[in-house]
């Protein structure tokens, strides 16, 4: 049983998980002093099982997600949408967040996007991934709010567990504009994201406020001529979204 990205993830968030870590070394030493009143005692305990639960239960999230999964192989993609002749990837530069579309549609030709703004995306384990992996073949950095693509020049558009990393609501808007320009009247756009619901608070905890509610996504592709056609999940945190222009969809 493989636990490569999760362990490379879990890497990445590492500051929290020594948090963790000492959270529990320390509440065991509080409820195990003799002298601890008793209420201090089981907020203790319950300090332990929280810090315990969190760490434990992100980590099986992970590996759940991208080890255990269909997310990361990409060949879902072809169960949502026929094959394109062209298309375009976006994300925020990361392996765990690049789908192998160029395997799922040989025949396709793609484009690899990728949209990360230090000055925006502030997230410390985006900017640790990304110093882990320097050496990397980078794909082309862009700006979310300009795509470098010919309006409708793609078939298909696809957005992996990125656009949440957008954390203005203006410029997400202003992302799905661009998504929506770049794909053809017929074409579709997938965003795939985790949601800020009841799995993701019981994996994550507090991180859940990182995430956005599936209400977002809706109202985005609402407000930029996409009609949701389908979503569907893949594991209990993560969902697929499948939107097409609203023309197309009514052709």
């Amino acid at each position: 049983m493989s636990f490569t990205h999760a362990r490379r993830i879990a890497g990445y968030n590492w500051p929290l998980y020594a948090a963790a870590g000492a959270g529990i070394v320390v509440g065991v030493a509080v409820a195990a002093w003799p002298g601890t009143p008793a209420p201090l005692r089981w907020l203790a305990i319950v300090g332990v099982v929280g810090a315990a639960w969190l760490a434990g239960a992100s980590f099986g999230a992970f590996h759940w997600m991208f080890d255990r999964s269909e997310l990361l192989g990409g060949r879902w993609l072809a169960q949502e949408v026929d094959p394109p002749s062209r298309w375009v990837q976006v994300n925020a530069g990361l392996d765990e967040t690049t789908l192998p579309i160029h395997e799922v549609f040989p025949a396709a030709q793609g484009k690899v996007l990728d949209i990360y703004d230090p000055g925006a995306m502030t997230e410390p384990a985006i900017t640790r991934a990304r110093q882990e992996r320097a050496g990397a073949a980078a794909a082309e950095v862009v700006r979310s709010d300009a795509l470098p693509v010919t309006d409708g020049w793609a078939e298909l558009a696809v957005v992996t567990l990125a656009a949440h990393e957008i954390r203005d609501t203006p410029a997400r808007e202003r992302f799905f504009r661009e998504l929506a320009r770049v794909v053809s009247p017929a074409g579709k756009v997938v965003v795939v994201e985790h949601l800020r619901d009841l799995p993701a608070a019981l994996a994550f905890g507090p991180g859940i406020f990182h995430f956005l509610p599936r209400r977002e996504w809706l109202r985005l592709g609402d407000v930029t001529g996409l009609v949701l056609e389908r979503e569907r999940r893949i594991t209990p945190f993560v969902r697929v979204f499948v939107y097409r222009h609203a023309e197309g969809a009514k052709q």
